[in-house]
């Protein structure tokens, strides 16, 4: 198996193993150490607990062969955060049942609770009983989970 096989491999491994689904990875050297990132989130939101879980089972694992990751480097664990934009169909249906917030390239934004996602269009719920829109995903510059208060 190449290495980056393996090494996605017991990432799966650690976020199944804690009942969390990986948003992100990413591999990146900072001065002479590499950092290892991972984004983790679940429905009912990441706790410091997942994030230490996840890091630790990965960590032993990556300790167990060395040549995954050759040298020193850092693993950091964390959830995707509320600001972080949300770019693909997978991160939009993790959020599904949220309020989103859309900025569109042909006006103002819209907010409403996300329905449903694909490839082609997002489908908001608009607050007051004002019915859902449908938002082609080509019209979509910025959609972000709108945290309600």
């Amino acid at each position: 198996m190449v290495t980056n096989e393996k090494l996605d491999s017991l990432i799966a491994e650690a976020c199944k193993a804690n009942g969390v689904t990986l948003v992100e990875s990413d591999m990146f050297r900072a001065g002479k150490r590499k950092t290892l990132r991972l984004f983790i989130d679940r429905p009912e939101g990441v706790t410091i607990d997942d994030c230490s879980n996840v890091s630790r089972h990965l960590s032993d694992a990556l300790d167990l062969d060395p040549e995954i990751i050759e040298g020193a480097y850092t693993l950091e664990v964390s959830s995707p955060g509320l600001d972080r934009p949300l770019k693909s169909v997978a991160d939009f249906m993790r959020n599904k049942g949220r309020f989103v917030r859309v900025t569109r390239s042909t006006g103002k934004p819209l907010t409403g609770k996300l329905v449903d996602a694909n490839e082609e269009s997002l489908t908001l719920a608009l607050k007051g009983n004002a019915g859902n829109v449908v938002v082609p995903r080509s019209e979509v510059l910025v959609a972000k989970v709108d945290v309600q208060i």
